[in-house]
């Protein structure tokens, strides 16, 4: 059975199960400790994902834990693939009346990419993330969720080509377009610039926006596995940080062996990158681990550097424990639990953030005809 059979099946499978995301969410409550997701937050969790349909429990969904507080708070994310039963979701909803602005723009990227030999389809595929924010909104309101796009392992291999660059513009115009915006020329060059500064051996994996934050595209450039190449990237950027304190972070975990390349993420603007810098952290070429023992050393690492509540890093090893079977109405479901990377947020000098994310993949079993 092919990966794309395997999603529909599960997606026929879930819709027997239960009446949104949400209530998915809500059976699956005494898998996620109450230390890295509290009660409360976790109501307003499943609160914003019963208005999404159970079939998105198919792909990879997660969490955004906040490791460095105490306060259990997350934010969670949701993965939609163009031609599924969930898609078709977001396309119908997008028709009706009151359909809001993330809904269309949803529904629109998913038409754009479509046809196959549509440009965006060939560039970023038909997969997307969406991300809610949750965390410290207010109960009853949802904010617009960041739409992201992510184009393939080198199709935007930073080759500094003109057919790369124009292809980063589409995918970039349309993630504007998908959040009601249109980028101006300033944006577009300072785009080009961050792509124009990286090297063949890296390349963007993800574009996206956040339509209720501030107007930035946010760029991920991945691939770097050397602190001297995430300086030298920080330099060509003109990241207006302490580009020594970055690299210095980077170089300890590199010493100690706890990661296989680091993703940077900038919010990119008219005036160019935001001072605020992301690092992601992945521990094997692959970003779907289940394992946690490939995370030892990062952990291990975070725990000793005083960077995380270290209650939290040991819950976060408790969670990641592999495969179990799941019991449901409609028969039997295989559930992955796993880390898919962990991100330092750093601003200036000082690393402000730890955030591990999170994710869960529903398959339906048997998983073969």
């Amino acid at each position: 059975m092919s990966l794309e059979e395997q999603w529909v099946a599960t997606e026929d499978r879930l819709l027997h199960e239960t009446e949104s995301l949400g209530g998915l969410l809500g059976q699956l409550r005494d898998r996620v400790s109450s230390g890295l997701i509290g009660d409360e937050e976790w109501g307003k969790i499943l609160e914003r994902a019963r208005g999404l349909p159970v079939t998105m429990g198919a792909f990879p969904f997660g969490f955004e834990l906040l490791m460095h507080e105490s306060r259990p708070g997350a934010d969670f994310g949701a993965s939609l693939v163009g031609g599924s039963q969930s898609a078709a979701f977001f396309e119908k909803r997008s028709k009706t009346k009151d359909a809001d602005p993330a809904t269309a723009g949803v529904a629109w990227l998913l038409k754009e990419t479509e046809p196959e030999s549509a440009p965006l389809r060939r560039i970023a595929g038909r997969k997307m993330l969406l991300e809610y924010d949750v965390d410290q909104i207010p109960s009853g309101e949802f904010p617009d969720p960041g739409i992201f796009l992510y184009p393939a392992d080198q199709v935007l291999a930073g080759d500094g080509s003109d057919q790369r660059l124009h292809e980063l513009r589409i995918v970039a115009d349309a993630v504007a377009s998908a959040t009601n915006r249109r980028l101006n020329e300033a944006e577009h060059r300072q785009i080009d610039q961050v792509f124009l500064a990286m090297n063949p051996n890296t390349s963007v994996r993800a574009v996206g926006a956040f339509p209720s934050r501030a107007r930035e595209i946010r760029l991920t450039a991945t691939g770097f596995r050397k602190a001297d190449e995430v300086g030298e990237f920080l330099k060509r950027t003109n990241w207006p940080g302490q580009h020594s304190a970055v690299t210095s972070t980077v170089s300890h975990l590199e010493e100690r062996e706890a990661f296989a390349y680091v993703g940077i993420h900038y919010d990119v603007a008219e005036n160019g990158v935001g001072p605020t810098l992301g690092l992601s952290f992945f521990a094997k070429e692959g970003q779907w681990l289940k394992d946690v023992r490939h995370w030892t050393p990062l952990i291990d690492s975070i725990r000793e550097e005083q960077l995380a509540v270290p209650e939290k890093l040991s819950e976060l090893v408790a969670w990641s424990s592999g495969s179990e079977p799941l019991s449901g109405k409609s028969g039997s479901f295989v559930l992955v639990r796993g880390i898919h990377h962990i991100k330092f947020t750093l601003v200036d000098d000082r690393v402000e953030q730890v955030k591990a994310y999170i994710f869960l993949l529903l398959l339906a079993w048997p998983l073969t005809g």
